[in-house]
């Protein structure tokens, strides 16, 4: 399966960014968290959890007054799809860079 380790050899796609944050969110978490557990700067994280949200990917919880982001039913779905597009076209179909043949 797909990991964000993968990362190691060059540019992650937007749904290999999108569906590595998801995987992180399998419990509430906050944007630090996301941020260094996905490999990504502040401003990329905070583009994508944006993108995310307005998706329904992904919702914003205050708890605490600690801002929290959780993977929603459609986020959930949307993980499950890519999982099994990778598993049915391998990593590097859904990879950012071009295969050569």
């Amino acid at each position: 399966m797909l990991t964000m380790r993968k990362v190691l050899d060059g540019n992650r796609s937007k749904l290999e960014i999108i569906a590595g944050i998801l995987r992180q969110l399998h419990t509430p978490t906050g944007k630090t968290n996301i941020m260094s557990h996905c490999s990504m700067s502040f401003a990329q994280s905070g583009e994508y959890l944006s993108l995310m949200t307005s998706n329904d990917l992904i919702r914003l919880d205050m708890m605490a007054e600690k801002a929290t982001y959780q993977r929603t039913e459609t986020g959930r779905e949307f993980l499950e799809l890519f999982s099994k597009m990778v598993l049915l076209l391998g990593p590097a179909t859904v990879s950012s860079k071009p295969r050569i043949f």
